[in-house]
């Protein structure tokens, strides 16, 4: 009778949280370095946390009452508190380099077999775990603003985080533009909706993809008289009732929309490994010809309160 005996080993589990955070500090992904440079990264206990709990106040109204009825106890009010939910969601990236890769490292290009002395002496194995983390950063900041909360009903469910564009739970003050093109009476009644939930704004940002800065600029810019200078980039912005706002703009916003969003109360979350890995790399090898390896997080975003933030949708 044959026997058997396996091939696979592994070794090389590190946690990489601080390279993440590293490469998420560049252009591509700024919404992500703001809120995670802001706030860095909240470690939560479960795959479903909470993120606030919330309350309601009545409206204004005159309550006074007379002298007698002031010697009398009153009814109670209890304001009862509602919590807001989100969730964590598996990402893995797969990478590998093939032995012969390694070796041939100074080929500059895969079809291209020309050896270049001045090309970068660098492990291929660690620029393809570069290039993962780089692609996790794009769609963790694609999560927190994007993506669509499933919840956890099976092993074999796709679980998502909600981000703040989810019309379920996400941003609840919202205006639909119909399909008009961006102008200053849309932001200010999208400013006056989140002024209708108490929003703090403690620390406002305009969040737009590219198609709306000249419309933003245009709207909001003012260009000195000058031969030599010209033109607009608005990086800052006062707006009516929430004061001085900051504008990002960035590709993972959800086209013809444009989000006002509090900083304050953002955060990356991680969901940390059991070997206490934030983000996990994981190096392996299965008897192939290549070093191989993963990067894993259990990922997703603490936005505080729906009732923080809001947007425009159905823009031209």
């Amino acid at each position: 009778m044959g026997s058997t005996s396996a091939t696979a080993q592994s070794y090389n589990d590190l946690n990489v949280l601080g390279q993440v955070m590293q490469v998420g500090a560049g252009r591509r992904t700024p919404f992500f370095q703001a809120i995670g440079g802001l706030n860095g990264v909240k470690r939560v206990p479960a795959q479903q946390f909470a993120m606030s709990a919330v309350y309601s106040l009545d409206a204004g109204a005159n309550t006074v009452i007379d002298e007698t009825a002031s010697l009398t106890a009153g009814t109670a009010k209890f304001y009862a508190k509602s919590q807001e939910y989100n969730a964590v969601g598996i990402v893995k990236k797969e990478f590998a380099s093939s032995h012969l890769r390694e070796a041939n490292s100074q080929q500059l290009a895969n079809t291209n077999a020309v050896y270049s002395s001045d090309a970068p002496s660098v492990s291929e194995f660690d620029r393809a775990a570069a290039n993962a983390m780089s692609q996790l950063v794009v769609d963790w900041e694609y999560i927190s603003l994007q993506a669509t909360r499933v919840a956890r009903s099976a092993v074999d469910t796709d679980v998502s985080p909600g981000g703040l564009l989810d019309t379920s739970m996400g941003a609840i003050a919202k205006v639909n533009a119909s399909s008009a093109a961006l102008t200053k009476k849309l932001i200010d009644e999208l400013i006056e909706t989140i002024a209708g939930y108490d929003a703090p704004m403690e620390n406002p940002t305009i969040v737009i993809p590219p198609g709306y800065v000249n419309d933003l600029n245009d709207i909001y810019g003012f260009a000195e008289q000058s031969r030599e200078v010209g033109g607009v980039n608005l990086t800052q912005i006062f707006l009516p009732i929430i004061g001085q706002a900051s504008v990002i703009w960035t590709n993972q916003m959800e086209a013809n929309s444009l989000l006002i969003v509090d900083l304050a109360y953002c955060s990356p979350v991680v969901l940390p490994h059991k070997g206490g890995q934030d983000i996990l790399m994981h190096e392996y090898s299965d008897g192939g010809s290549a070093r191989k390896g993963y990067i894993e997080g259990f990922i997703g975003i603490d936005f505080g309160s729906r009732y923080y933030h809001g947007f425009i949708y159905g823009l031209a």
